[in-house]
């Protein structure tokens, strides 16, 4: 009897984020150069359950069981960080929609609680006023919220990358 593998919970997290680094470029063949941005955040205060979507022994790994103490208390401990790439995902920042977001270079850091902060790297494609609107917040968090497509992980429904 064939084993199947345990779903991966969907990605989707909500939140203030401190926008750490915002880079403006333009990408794409050079007759057909578009306007792209890559924006470095964090994202404190998300559930522990998130970490299921990284890796399913995760959250056992860094919580004792049930309890939201932290198991793992060890100050040369850096951030666990993940290559995953969650592409053809929406994300919303400050009440602006931008579909067809990559997130990536994920780092995640267990707190006390059962929450973790979660910094990653989104890249989006705005319009150029919408640009400025994003380059004002660097000095303030947002609100924000990011979310892989549905069925990410169903090899039917997965999409091309660009």
């Amino acid at each position: 009897m064939e084993e199947q593998q345990p779903k991966r919970p969907p990605f989707k997290v909500s939140g203030s984020a401190a926008i750490k680094h915002l880079n403006v470029r333009k990408e794409g063949p050079d007759d057909d150069k578009i306007l792209a941005v890559d924006i470095k955040m964090e994202i404190k205060n998300i559930d522990k359950a998130l970490c299921g979507y990284f890796d399913e022994a995760l959250e056992a790994f860094l919580w004792r069981g049930d309890t939201d103490a932290l198991i793992v208390r060890n100050l040369w401990l850096t951030p666990v960080q993940y290559g995953n790439l969650v592409s053809s995902a929406t994300a919303e920042i400050e009440g602006q929609t931008f579909v067809g977001a990559e997130i990536k270079k994920f780092s995640i850091t267990p707190r006390d609680g059962g929450v973790i902060a979660l910094t990653c790297s989104v890249t989006i494609y705005p319009t150029a006023s919408e640009v400025s609107r994003l380059a004002k917040l660097v000095q303030d968090d947002a609100h924000v919220l990011l979310e892989g497509p549905p069925d990410l992980f169903d090899s039917t429904n997965q999409t091309e990358q660009k």
